[in-house]
Formats: structure tokens, C-alpha cells, sequence
């Protein structure tokens, strides 16, 4: 075995994957914290001497502090609620969950506010779905590292709502959600998972634990856009459905969905209705490479959600496909609308 796929291995064990990486987020802070003036300072004097404007060198040290500090108090929040919920026995395991849903809204939209400040922009939030109540399956377009915030901004800081994920193994390895994501039905998957994936089932099963008081979030897309992402994307399609295929070509902003996941989430929650999360802003942030070469917006970040009720929602996993096939149609041609 070669040493990356040993690295892998030895961080897919949930108990050495927590004893390295949260440490390190502690250790890095503190160091970060000390050093922040310093830092800041050869930042600006560094964007002065090459006439950056935008001051990028400034941005992405402020965004690096500032992340490793939300990240931090994160770590102290998560073993706060481990106390409160008496070391993960106290109480119902519904009451523990629902002990955990301010905490997770605050910890995205923390997030997700500190992004937009150091990219120099604003959220523009378009809220037409009535989300009082659940259950609700949220369907989000995924376009960067950013915008992976959203959804549980959407449903836990504005609507109050629990927050189940399906979401990319990557996320693991923020130590916050590792923490969160297991103490709560969520599950992390491969962005590949293949068709007829085994994942389908524990995607189903984290739809059982849906209720009047709760949601889940999945990005049907699977990742971020890119022009070979997209290629193979239409090429599965034409596999088995070239008519699609031939549709599907002309998206110009987003992913075609993959529809098996979303449909097994649904069936698990017969009750649930759909929200479409829709946004653009975020697109030009999605390597690390895009993030430092240019880490400022020319635009704001619009964010539309609607509620979309079950009555109208197929459950025949052909006419479903066809279904989430129209509503990412049309979050495309919303995106070429007001991505300006």
C-alpha cells in the first residue's frame, strides 16, 4: 500500500482521525492568534508593494485566522453540548439532537458570514419557502468550498429547523463536523458513489428520522462544476438515456442531478416536502488555487429558496429522475439570470 492510500486508511478511523486533526486546529489558532499582527501586517505591506487593491494577501490571512477561530470555538461548543447532554446519555435521543441545532446554525452562519466579509460582499436572501415546519428534504446546488454552508444556514439559523446531512466524505475531516455529523443521523459519502450504490439504504434510513421539527440536506449535483465534470456527467447520461444526454449538454451553469440518492432520501421521509436552494456568487471559489489567486466578489451572493409540497413530487423513480432533471433546468436558466 502506497503512503496516501496509508494516510487515508488511517484517517478513515474516526478515533485517529479526532486525535490528530482537532489538536492540530488548537495548536495552529494559538499560533495563528499570536501571530495574526505580524502576518497582517507583511500582508498589507506586501499587497502595497505590488499595488494589489483588493489587498488579496490581507483576505486570505483574515480568512484563515478567522476560520481556525470559528473552528475553535466550535471544538468548545461540541464539548459543551457533550455536557449538557450528559457526556451523549442524557435524555431521548431526539431531545440530544435537537440540543445541537442552534449550535450548528450558529456555527455555519458564522462561517458563512466571516466568507462574505473577507470576500468584500453581501448575502442577497430571497426566502419564498415557508419552511415553519417539517419535514422538509432541501435540494441544494453546489458550486464551491463556500456555498457547502448554506443549506444548514437556511434551515437551522433562519428557520430553526434541525439539520440532517448527506454529504462528501471531505467534510470529516473539519473537525467540528466530524464531531456533529456522528452524533447526529447524517451520513458521509463518496462525491462517486457509483450507480446502485450500498449508500442508497443509509440515505434512505437518514429520511426515517425526519420530523415536523427537522430536514435534511442533499446536493444532488454531487460536486462542484468544472468542464470535465461536466463531459463525464453527459456521457453517463448518454449511456442509458441519450435524449437526456443531448439535453442535458446544453446546462451552462450547473451539474445534471443524480437523482438515486435524493430518491431514497425522499422514500425514507414519505412525508416530506422538497425545497430548492438556489444560489450564485460563489462560483469562481471552487479549488484552493481560485480561492488564493482571487479571494475577493464583484457581486453579491443571491440565495433563493422554494417550498415545493409532496402532492407534486413523483414517486416513481423514473418519472423522479425526469422530475429533478426539469428543476435543475430551471436553476440553470435562474442562475444565467442572476449571476450578472
Amino acid at each position: 500500500m502506497s503512503a496516501s492510500r496509508r494516510t487515508v486508511a488511517f484517517f478513515d478511523k474516526r478515533v485517529a482521525r479526532r486525535l490528530v486533526i482537532a489538536p492540530l486546529t488548537l495548536l495552529f489558532t494559538a499560533v495563528l492568534l499570536v501571530l495574526s499582527p505580524l502576518l497582517l501586517a507583511a500582508a498589507l505591506l506586501a499587497d502595497i508593494a505590488t499595488a494589489r487593491r483588493r489587498l488579496p494577501r490581507v483576505r486570505i490571512v483574515a480568512l484563515l485566522v478567522g476560520a481556525l477561530v470559528v473552528e475553535t470555538m466550535g471544538l468548545f461548543g461540541c464539548l459543551l453540548m457533550w455536557f449538557l447532554t450528559g457526556f451523549g446519555l442524557l435524555g431521548r435521543r431526539r431531545w440530544r439532537w435537537h440540543r445541537h441545532r442552534a449550535f450548528m446554525g450558529w456555527y455555519t452562519n458564522t462561517m458563512l458570514t466571516l466568507v462574505v466579509r473577507v470576500l468584500g460582499t453581501r448575502i442577497e436572501w430571497r426566502d419564498h419557502a415557508d419552511l415553519g415546519r417539517g419535514p422538509v428534504v432541501l435540494l441544494a446546488r453546489h458550486t464551491s468550498f463556500f456555498d457547502a454552508l448554506i443549506p444548514a444556514t437556511v434551515l437551522s439559523h433562519r428557520n430553526d429547523l434541525l439539520a440532517h446531512h448527506v454529504v462528501t466524505q471531505g467534510l470529516r475531516y473539519a473537525p467540528c463536523i466530524d464531531i456533529v455529523g456522528h452524533r447526529l443521523p447524517n451520513r458521509f459519502i463518496s462525491r462517486d458513489p457509483g450507480e446502485g450504490s450500498a449508500e442508497l439504504g443509509p440515505i434512505e434510513h437518514v429520511g426515517t428520522h425526519l420530523d415536523e421539527r427537522s430536514g435534511a440536506i442533499i446536493f444532488p449535483e454531487g460536486t462542484f462544476r468544472s468542464p470535465g465534470r461536466f463531459e463525464r456527467a453527459v456521457r453517463r447520461i448518454r449511456r442509458r438515456d441519450p435524449e437526456r444526454a443531448d439535453r442535458a449538454a446544453t446546462l451552462e451553469h450547473v451539474l445534471p442531478p443524480r437523482s438515486s440518492g435524493t430518491f431514497a432520501l425522499l422514500a425514507g421521509a414519505p412525508a416530506a416536502d422538497v425545497v430548492i436552494c438556489a444560489n450564485t456568487g460563489f462560483e469562481g471559489f471552487g479549488s484552493i488555487k481560485a480561492i488564493v489567486a482571487r479571494p475577493h466578489a464583484d457581486r453579491p451572493i443571491v440565495i433563493e429558496t422554494r417550498r415545493i409540497d409532496r402532492s407534486g413530487i413523483p414517486d416513481d423513480p423514473d418519472a423522479f429522475n425526469e422530475w429533478l432533471f426539469e428543476r435543475y433546468v430551471e436553476i440553470d436558466r435562474w442562475v444565467a439570470e442572476n449571476a450578472k
